[in-house]
């Protein structure tokens, strides 16, 4: 079970990696690789996003990374 959930926390993980660093290349955020990602990373994404800019930078990707990172060590120890 572990290894279905994890697999799917690594797929989430890395596709916000990918807009993290898309955010860097494609400023106005026209590109198809980030039209293709938005609605998939913005519903988690939205709601810190507020919270973790800081001059002008989004690290709101990096930090869902850090918490997705937790929840999977948290559910290995469980399961």
């Amino acid at each position: 079970m572990m290894g279905i959930i994890g697999t799917v926390i690594w797929v989430y993980q890395l596709l916000l990696f990918i807009r993290f660093i898309m955010q860097w290349i494609d400023k106005d955020g026209t590109n198809n690789i980030n039209t293709a990602l938005k609605p998939i990373t913005e519903p988690v994404l939205a709601p810190i996003r507020p919270k973790v800019t800081f001059n002008n930078i989004d690290l709101s990707p990096l930090v869902v990374s850090v918490i997705l990172t937790i929840i999977a060590s948290l559910l290995q120890s469980v399961l």
